[in-house]
């Protein structure tokens, strides 16, 4: 009877051990909703332009550095010492603060990108949010994040014509 009771238990155990997951996963590529979307190419687009124009202003900038410097060390000769090491300090001090500029255009730019970049996330996540919740998603990762998925539960291309479709054009804030 023990033996009875014994095996019908195991096989009671292992008969039930199946699960039915009625959680839905999927999985989204957010850099290539930045990337392809409307908003996210529009904000790409004006930053690089942004950026261009910075490279463009340093560039000039430089050459009259290097055209100043130039300048100086053919007048070596023929203005005094005292005169030469005081316009060689004043060509540093204007090199440093250029430098200093310089920085400070680097640094406000890319706090630019990243702020427009979060700004047109906050406008996606609201429609993550209401995506997973018509599609009856539990949970949405990030396709950065995973080691392996089914291509199946990849939503980045319904996200981005939903974001195409609701978000018409984005404008960084300077």
């Amino acid at each position: 009877m023990k033996k009875l009771l014994a095996s019908f238990l195991i096989i009671f155990l292992f008969s039930t051990n199946t699960v039915f997951s009625e959680q839905k996963i999927a999985f989204i590529d957010m850099d290539k909703v930045i990337s392809t979307s409307k908003a996210g190419s529009s904000i790409l687009k004006q930053l690089t332009d942004l950026n261009k124009k910075n490279l463009k202003f340093l560039n000039e900038e430089e050459k009259k550095f290097k055209e100043k410097e130039t300048k100086l060390i053919s007048q070596k000769n023929i203005i005094s010492e005292n005169d030469f090491k005081n316009k060689v300090n004043e060509l540093k001090s204007e090199i440093n603060n250029y430098n200093q500029n310089r920085n400070k255009m680097l640094s406000d730019f890319n706090k630019l990108k990243i702020d427009n970049t979060n700004n047109l996330l906050k406008l996606i996540n609201p429609i993550l949010v209401k995506f997973s919740n018509d599609k009856e998603i539990a949970i949405i990762l990030q396709k950065k994040d995973l080691v392996v998925a089914k291509t199946q539960l990849d939503i980045t291309d319904e996200v981005i014509k939903i974001v195409n479709s609701e978000v018409k054009e984005f404008k960084i804030n300077e």
